[in-house]
């Protein structure tokens, strides 16, 4: 039983929540304006992708701090105004923001996984450049994940009259009441679309990762060294997806089957898991990537007191990383197209083409 001085946010740390607000919110607005002022010429639609991506999880931010400002304001009376902060309509628009960038950040993350699966196993088809079905798609996913969001505040039976309004955090997760009005699209929400999208992510990088192996041709020391690199940076992305959206499977899941619940886990869920991929993407698919640290090079040409020795360091090593992946393109895209003569041919025909494409997987590690 808590008691009456408690807050939502006792059991996880008051300070938690501002920190992964602020990771959340300056971090995904840093790739709003990056990608703004610089935009790639070379990686139109994958850029483009990434950018709805960064204001997704940015809405994620602007719910933590929703949830952080109620918990300044309630602190030491929480249980003397829950009802009223439950059923207040700040809190069922904070519930809209987190299923909004939940769903949102989901979908685009499994686009954009799909973007990388084409241009990765697929290195010499022509990319889709028109606007109009890039727009389709990302108009499709924002009005999917608006649609999923927004149809627990419409006045009807099924979700109540409080929906969002279910817990301190305003959570649709509903963990300690499983089957409260509207558990089915709950479940929906928590348990298909994100494991369907785990799922997916994880087989496409599984078979990206065996594109990037199977190219590698005559070049086994340097392929080895990238291989290695990319098996990484593939790993990394996977486990922060499976970080953010196992326990909350998990967890719904084993509600529904009949375990008891407690009412704290929400917070710990609200504050140090739901957040993980809002946190984490800005890093793991821009403030990383080889474009980035491309950009940033440039940039630290133009002050005075970088060492223009080091940078040179870099660019060489950078030049010797990116021959190595257009060697492997090369035979990528003549693999299996017979004798030396051929080859050659292909080679020498594609050759600029190839450095496009070495360009564009690049940008993507």
């Amino acid at each position: 039983m808590r008691s009456i001085n408690s807050t939502f946010c006792d059991l996880c740390s008051h300070d938690a929540v501002w920190i992964m607000a602020s990771i959340a919110v300056v971090g995904n607005l840093l790739v709003l304006l990056g990608r703004y002022f610089y935009k790639s010429r070379s990686n139109v639609e994958h850029s483009l992708y990434l950018r709805h991506l960064a204001a997704s999880d940015f809405l994620m931010g602007i719910y933590l701090t929703l949830i952080a400002c109620a918990d300044i304001n309630f602190r030491g009376q929480y249980i003397r105004h829950e009802e009223a902060w439950r059923h207040s309509s700040l809190c069922a628009f904070a519930g809209f923001l987190s299923t909004f960038s939940c769903q949102s950040s989901t979908l685009l993350l499994t686009l954009v996984t799909w973007d990388r699966l084409m241009s990765v196993t697929q290195p010499l088809k022509p990319r889709d450049t028109e606007k109009i079905r890039i727009v389709l798609r990302l108009l499709l996913v924002w009005g999917v994940s608006f649609a999923l969001s927004a149809a627990p505040l419409m006045p009807n039976d099924y979700f109540g009259a409080h929906f969002y309004g279910n817990n301190g955090v305003c959570l649709s997760l509903h963990i300690h009441d499983p089957y409260a009005k509207g558990w089915e699209y709950s479940a929906l929400l928590f348990i298909c679309i994100n494991t369907m999208s785990l799922i997916f992510i994880l087989f496409s990088y599984v078979r990206m990762l065996q594109a990037i192996r199977d190219s590698g041709g005559g070049m086994r020391s340097t392929h080895s060294g990238r291989e290695s690199v990319v098996a990484t940076r593939f790993a990394i992305i996977v486990t922060t997806d499976a970080a953010c959206w196992l326990p909350i499977i998990v967890v719904k899941i084993a509600a529904l089957s009949g375990c008891v619940i407690s009412p704290n886990l929400y917070a710990w869920l609200a504050v140090l898991v739901l957040p993980v991929n809002s946190a984490l993407n800005p890093v793991l698919y821009t403030l990383t990537t080889a474009a980035f640290k491309q950009q940033l090079r440039r940039y630290c040409h133009t002050l005075p007191s970088c060492s223009l020795g080091n940078n040179e360091t870099r660019s060489q090593t950078q030049t010797g990383y990116e021959s190595g992946m257009s060697v492997s393109l090369a035979h990528l895209g003549s693999g299996g197209g017979g004798g030396g003569t051929a080859g050659g041919t292909a080679v020498g025909f594609g050759n600029s083409r190839i450095k496009r494409m070495s360009h564009r997987h690049m940008s993507y590690l």
